[in-house]
């Protein structure tokens, strides 16, 4: 439904619609009348047959008695156009909600409104398609323009999905769509932003059933990333992470630009599931050779040594003084003065090298016959050998006949060393996904009674942060392993119940409005008898009411002190406003945050997804016992990740942030030595 062009000619028309809409379609327009043979019909409801799709492109205010009109006449999917809807504010905000009611009363499907034009046509393959085609989903239709002209660089797409406001139909839906598609063997995707994540798990656990990787450029952030956090916890996690988290978990890469998603997905669609990451180098020159090798190693791409047998062959074809042991120099002259099958021949003996799983060859600076001959010699024996090529045009200068050679071969093709060596690394590391890959159940969200009684007392304070009493309580109606801890209300009480749990103690204010104290000096370590707690109970008192006069403070919180740690670290969890409840673990202690080495996940999680955020870590070298400090015990902290992920399971609505830190690891068994929780 839209504008007419009556002066077209009807043959024409056929034939531009039936590549994209099939053979049988229909125009409608309120001025009605004919295209020659072609009817234009008034109203949808005046179609004389059922219609399985609808797409409309008239003003915006029109829109929605169009959609109702295809609902009437049973139409179950509608492609809207037409902008003018919440991109532009309220009001256009209030006539997309109109256009969804209308969609859920009839049950029409909607997709849009304000979707690029051009969505799901057919797009052209390269001159030589190599491997298979990308399908690709985007939230802006502007950045998917870019990609789809990879075209231009050998790159083949399926179908390209701009997916507009998503009223209804989301990113997701076609993330699951292009999973079970036979012409789609990659996906890619531009997002801004996740409408329902249940619908997202779904999509990537298709993905990854039906062996299809997933590579994405996730922009945006949430209210998790720029609201005042009062945690450690709140500061470290951010939306980024947290969609970071989803993403790990899922086996998505995830790519930082443009340049870098369409690279990287085409090199998926183009290199054999199953290759391997040894990488050999192969250009014109020993300073390229140098700068691949240095990007390479920093992307952590492996360069083996070549074999003997290797060098050997290569120093029959290139003179001494350059390097043949990997990166392989020719030197340039090589190109212009060997014949073509010794040009061959180089590549020959790289690939019966039993090192090397893909063949990297870098064209630096555009030189004329040189490079023409360098990208001839690709193009020549890409068929030929078992091992794959991979080539790297770093010019700007592209007008030359040899990157139009090698776009024609169809091999994966970069821009950069940075960016080839990125996404071999992705793909080496998506190749070490698949076991990992499953679907996660939720965590039994059943609220044991103590806990039950702490909510109810907060509830009826109305209070937000928990007091230390009440955040211990919590805690332990998990599970979450505490030291022996009580609060002291008089110095004398202090004595005493420091006496009681042995000496030495931990002496810290508990006040809920005080959550950091630490940092406020609120802390004292290795209180050794009842004179000095007694002394540090006034101490503390003083310090408290200096720091903030008008807080309520409970008392001091006398506590066993934990000294055999193996590593400090921090488990923690935020609500993230669009994926919901998210776990932290990481390096904690008061420089938790200045070293910033922590992994997130939101829930679901399991066990194995807590092993894998402590293999991400820096800590995890301590944990495993570096140089021969004492091994941390991991399961223990395991048990502690999960039983912080089974209290955000079954208070993830209003739980708004917990912060366990420091979290002690000993050689055995863990200690949660202190705690904040925040309500909503």
């Amino acid at each position: 439904m839209g504008s007419v062009n009556r002066s077209a000619d009807p043959d024409r028309l056929r034939a531009a619609y039936a590549e994209r809409w099939g053979h049988r379609w229909f125009l409608v327009n309120a001025r009605g009348g004919r295209i020659g043979d072609i009817p234009v019909y008034r109203h949808v409801t005046d179609i004389p047959s059922e219609v399985t799709l609808a797409v409309i492109n008239v003003g915006t205010r029109m829109v929605a008695g169009v959609l109702e009109e295809c609902g009437k006449h049973g139409v179950r999917y509608v492609i809207v156009f037409t902008a003018g809807f919440s991109e532009v504010g309220p009001d256009g905000a209030a006539r997309e909600r109109e256009l969804g009611e209308l969609a859920r009363r009839y049950g029409v499907r909607v997709f849009g409104p304000n979707t690029n034009i051009n969505a799901f046509e057919v797009l052209p393959d390269p001159p030589r398609r190599r491997g298979g085609r990308i399908g690709l989903v985007t939230q802006s239709g502007h950045q998917g323009r870019p990609l789809v002209q990879g075209t231009e660089l050998g790159v083949a797409f399926s179908r390209w999905v701009p997916t507009g406001n998503e009223l209804d139909l989301e990113a997701a839906d076609f993330v699951e769509y292009f999973a079970y598609d036979e012409n789609t063997d990659v996906i890619a995707g531009y997002l801004e932003g996740f409408r329902h994540p249940a619908r997202l798990r779904r999509a990537l656990d298709a993905a990854n059933a039906q062996g299809k990787p997933v590579v994405v450029l996730k922009m945006g952030s949430t209210q998790a990333g720029t609201r005042m956090a009062a945690s450690h916890t709140g500061h470290l996690t951010g939306s980024d992470r947290v969609a970071a988290g989803l993403f790990r978990q899922h086996g998505v890469v995830r790519v930082r630009d443009l340049d870098e998603l369409l690279e990287t997905a085409a090199l998926f669609a183009k290199l054999p599931s199953g290759t391997g990451a040894r990488c050999a180098l192969y250009s014109i020159s020993g300073g390229s050779g140098t700068l691949m090798a240095e990007v390479a190693e920093a992307n952590g791409v492996p360069l083996p040594e070549l074999s003997a047998a290797t060098q050997r062959a290569l120093r029959q074809l290139i003179p001494d003084y350059l390097t043949v042991a990997n990166p392989v120099d020719n030197g340039a002259q090589f190109l212009l003065t060997a014949s073509l099958q010794d040009r061959r021949r180089v590549f020959q003996i790289l690939d019966a090298d039993d090192n090397v799983d893909v063949i990297v060859v870098g064209i630096t600076g555009a030189l004329g016959k040189i490079t023409d001959r360098f990208a001839e010699d690709v193009a020549a024996v890409a068929d030929e050998l078992a091992t794959p090529v991979v080539a790297t045009w770093n010019s700007p200068k592209t007008d030359e006949p040899g990157f139009e050679i090698l776009v024609r071969s169809g091999v994966a093709l970069f821009r950069s060393f940075r960016s080839c060596f990125s996404a071999l690394a992705a793909f080496t590391w998506y190749q070490g996904r698949p076991p990992r890959f499953r679907s996660r159940r939720p965590l039994a969200a059943e609220l044991p009674d103590a806990a039950v009684e702490v909510l109810e007392e907060v509830r009826l304070a109305k209070g937000r942060v928990l007091s230390a009493r009440q955040a211990s309580r919590l805690l332990a109606a998990f599970d979450v392993p505490l030291p022996r801890e009580e609060l002291a209300i008089s110095a004398d009480g202090a004595a005493r119940l420091a006496g009681t749990i042995g000496y030495p103690v931990v002496m810290k204010i508990a006040s809920p409005e005080l959550p950091h104290r630490s940092d406020a000096g609120l802390v004292r370590l290795a209180v050794g008898d009842a004179r000095s707690a007694r002394a540090v109970f006034a101490e503390l008192m003083a310090a408290a009411k200096k720091a903030k006069p008008k807080a309520h403070i409970e008392g001091v919180l006398v506590q066993e002190q934990v000294d055999d740690a193996v590593v400090e670290m921090i488990i923690g969890v935020s609500r993230d406003a669009v994926l919901g409840p998210a776990v932290l673990v990481g390096t904690g202690g008061v420089l938790a945050e200045l070293l910033d080495d922590v992994a997130v996940s939101p829930l679901p999680l399991d066990r194995a997804d807590v092993a894998d955020m402590l293999d991400s870590l820096r800590a995890a070298a301590l944990l495993s016992g570096w140089r021969g400090r004492p091994k941390g015990d991991r399961k223990a902290l395991v048990d502690a990740v999960m039983a912080v992920a089974r209290l955000a399971t079954a208070r993830g609505e209003d739980l708004l942030e917990l912060d366990l830190n420091p979290v002690v690891v000993r050689s055995s068994g863990v200690v949660c030595v202190d705690s904040l929780v925040v309500m909503a």
